[in-house]
């Protein structure tokens, strides 16, 4: 593809002009979008103006029933209907309409400068309408949940060039049914999962390919994400509400070690250092949980207004927040 021209001279232009030969990516047999059966669309990447500079001024896109070269391009069928050029760099497609399934065409194309110089031919592909080859599975899918609560799912890109886009497949739970979350109608690798169900624990996660013909991959591997926190350390965290009444029970946040709770406890001490309340811990799995004082002391009596420090004693751990009954 490094192929240059020979240099073309006017009295007014005296710069090089040269355009490497362009790269057709994909021919595509008909889609749902496509009127006619017999229909298919080409699709490029655009060179420059000056070999990857720029902008080149027309492209001529040639047709044959016999493979195209250099010696038989002009007698190759002009199919109209080119594109103006977009910048080097720039994915270009064509539709091409009324041909046979069945018979095979052979498709190039050249682009031209803007003194008439010409890019070598590009590489030359066929088509016989009977595409029926699907695109490979997609790898390397992850997913992470973020701050908002949303699923930042992403995956690595197919090569496949007449890739349409790909399809992301979600299941609620560890037996729960894959159901599609998009149609295949962008290339990006990345999907943002902003659906999620309250209470949903497990996520999997699988992405297929489609091709612009509508053949679809075998999908991915199954990534599996976890949307329980599991703790490595204890912590406690402010307790709700906060001031709480007399009479009603307030709600104490704290993070359980992955290995569980043990033989820890949770004592509730009056602002003179007494314990008032032993609350055990047992059989408490790691990860967050809550736990719930009903304002009472070890004899069943409602404790008194005033202040309060809960604290967390277990695993050589101790940790306290402080605690407000008011009337």
């Amino acid at each position: 593809m490094d192929a240059r021209l020979s240099r073309r001279r006017t009295p007014s232009r005296t710069r090089r002009h040269f355009l490497p030969a362009l790269v057709l990516l994909s021919l595509l047999a008909p889609s749902a979008a496509l009127a006619q059966a017999d229909t298919l669309i080409l699709l490029w990447t655009a060179p420059g103006d000056d070999g990857n500079v720029g902008t080149a001024t027309r492209f001529e896109v040639r047709m044959s029933n016999a493979l195209i070269s250099e010696s038989n391009w002009s007698s190759a069928l002009q199919v109209p209907g080119a594109p103006a050029p977009q910048p080097s760099g720039t994915r270009q497609s064509m539709v091409v309409r009324g041909l046979t399934r069945g018979v095979t065409y052979y498709f190039a194309i050249k682009a031209i400068d803007d003194v008439d110089n010409v890019a070598p031919i590009s590489n030359v592909v066929p088509w016989n309408g009977l595409d029926s080859a699907p695109p490979s599975a997609p790898t390397g899918v992850s997913a992470a949940l973020e701050a908002g609560g949303e699923v930042r799912v992403q995956w690595s890109p197919n090569a496949e060039p007449d890739l349409a886009g790909y399809t992301v497949y979600r299941a609620l739970g560890a037996g729960g049914a894959f159901q599609a979350l998009n149609t295949p109608s962008s290339l990006a690798t990345v999907y943002v999962d902003s659906s999620v169900p309250s209470g949903t624990t497990t996520l999997r996660y699988q992405i297929s390919a489609s091709d612009l013909v509508g053949n679809e991959s075998a999908r991915s591997a199954v990534f599996s994400l976890s949307l329980v926190s599991v703790a490595t350390a204890w912590s406690l965290s402010p307790s709700y509400p906060n001031p709480s009444r007399i009479g009603g029970p307030v709600t104490i946040p704290l993070d359980v070690p992955a290995a569980g709770a043990g033989s820890a406890e949770l004592q509730i001490v009056d602002a003179g250092g007494h314990i008032i309340r032993r609350l055990g811990l047992t059989g408490l799995g790691g990860g967050t949980q809550t736990v719930s004082w009903d304002g009472r002391n070890e004899a069943g009596a409602l404790a008194a207004p005033g202040v309060y420090t809960a604290w967390l004693i277990g695993g050589g751990t101790r940790r306290s927040t402080k605690l407000v009954r008011v009337p």
